[in-house]
């Protein structure tokens, strides 16, 4: 629904617009951070083992709080040294405002319980009034301030269903903080925000580098982009943060269930991330035109790199969320630091010159740092010589894949692409990755 919100959003604006306001979305993700440093992670790992949740949302609470308000002071700061783009400051402002709604979420603690559904319920009924009132309020260019608003009150009613939630459960908790409590709770959380930070440089620094350097237009025709390349991550995303408080679970409980439970994560989401990118490089073009029109048709050159970055970030997640869940979260901050030097770095050297497409390469060479980093430590910390799935499957659908779509170039795009996914169920078959007859047993019994 979000993801259809901004591309509804893309048309209406208009490119240069839309670039504003992804400009500041970029802005925004950093203010969350700082926000957040790492707490929600950590209280969902807490939460996950807890018996007294009163107690642990009393402490972690009042510390969002706290961090909450030294983000939005610090943008108050430094709003002044942002290009003179239209309306950016007043859309600044407003999103920065929901550093405080997300404080006060309380979606961690029932993610660290599993009570996914319930969590579930909570965030789409959120983005069914970001989407709902975006299309309903905003239709032309003049309505860019409206969406920030919307996007506070949607935070806002999220933060009021999770609390409500949890007052029926847990009963209230009181808000008090302590100078050594806060220490305990912020030395393992800022390790883990830390490395989260370096996650956002590789997403967003290259848009952010790109509003500097090229122009409220590129951040439009790129993050464009990248709004479709978050359909196929949103789903990953999905599945990691209830694998999360599995991995924590597991890996104290019984780690041979955990090994197993991380084979398994990497062997499907390999067999998704294949066709994902093979598709993606192949049909970008069409698929940009049908979701945003002409206008955004410079788009597709980024979008074919930035697929094989989202491939690895996929891939990646397993093994970081591991690390993560087991305590290791220190050796999962060397991985981010790595890669996101490696990132800035080379947006700086490339974007310049290159423009969208150095700034796209730039991120999928720093994620393949991360990748290899994560799943290093991952065989050195965690399960020491456990070997990564094999490849062969997704490799020979891949490649069948991938013939096809070269070879109908001359077809309707749709058709070609549903021509090729079939080729590489068939080669999963031909090879032993899916076996029909277990498929339909699970169907018919679920």
């Amino acid at each position: 629904m979000s993801f259809f919100a901004f591309v509804y959003l893309a048309r209406i604006l208009g490119v240069a617009n839309f670039g504003v306001l992804e400009f500041a979305g970029s802005v925004l993700t950093y203010l969350l951070l700082i926000a957040d440093g790492g707490l929600e992670m950590w209280g969902t790992r807490e939460a996950a083992n807890a018996t007294d949740l009163p107690a642990l949302a009393a402490r972690l609470v009042p510390l969002r709080l706290l961090l909450a308000s030294i983000s939005f002071v610090l943008l108050l700061a430094v709003l002044p040294l942002f290009p003179g783009y239209p309306s950016l400051r007043a859309v600044l402002v407003i999103y920065g405002l929901t550093v405080f709604a997300q404080a006060v979420n309380l979606k961690w603690v029932f993610m660290g319980q599993q009570s996914m559904s319930g969590v579930a319920r909570g965030l789409v009924i959120g983005q069914a009034i970001f989407a709902a009132t975006v299309v309903g309020l905003v239709h032309s260019s003049a309505g860019l301030v409206w969406v920030p608003v919307l996007r506070l009150v949607t935070d806002v009613v999220t933060a009021l269903y999770f609390a409500r939630w949890f007052h029926r459960v847990h009963g209230r908790f009181s808000l008090r903080m302590t100078g050594g409590g806060m220490l305990t709770v912020l030395k393992p959380a800022l390790t883990i925000g830390l490395s989260l930070a370096m996650g956002l440089l590789n997403y967003n620094f290259d848009a952010i580098l790109l509003g500097f350097l090229r122009g409220a237009t590129f951040v439009g025709w790129y993050n464009a982009a990248y709004k479709l390349i978050l359909v196929g991550l949103s789903v990953a995303i999905t599945y990691f943060t209830g694998l999360f408080p599995a991995l924590s679970r597991l890996y104290v409980e019984n780690l041979d269930e955990f090994r197993v439970l991380v084979r398994r994560t990497t062997e499907f989401w390999l067999a998704f991330v294949v066709p994902l990118v093979v598709g993606g490089t192949f049909l970008a073009e069409p698929v940009i035109r049908l979701l945003y029109g002409a206008a955004y048709a410079n788009s597709a050159a980024p979008f074919r790199i930035l697929i094989w970055s989202a491939a690895l970030v996929i891939l990646r997640w397993v093994y970081m969320d591991s690390l993560r869940a087991t305590g290791h979260q220190g050796l999962d901050l060397r991985g981010a630091v790595a890669s996101a030097c490696v990132n800035v770095g080379l947006n700086i050297l490339l974007i310049p010159r290159f423009g969208m497409t150095g700034a796209a390469s730039a991120t999928a060479i720093a994620d393949v740092v991360w990748f290899v980093m994560s799943y290093y430590y991952f065989r050195r910390a965690v399960l020491p010589r456990e070997s990564f799935p094999a490849l062969r499957g997704p490799l020979i659908g891949g490649i069948a894949m991938a013939t096809v779509l070269w070879s109908t170039r001359f077809m309707n795009w749709p058709l070609r692409g549903a021509l090729s996914l079939v080729v590489y169920l068939l080669a999963q078959i031909l090879v032993g990755n899916l076996n029909l007859r277990l498929l339909y047993h699970r169907v018919s019994h679920k």
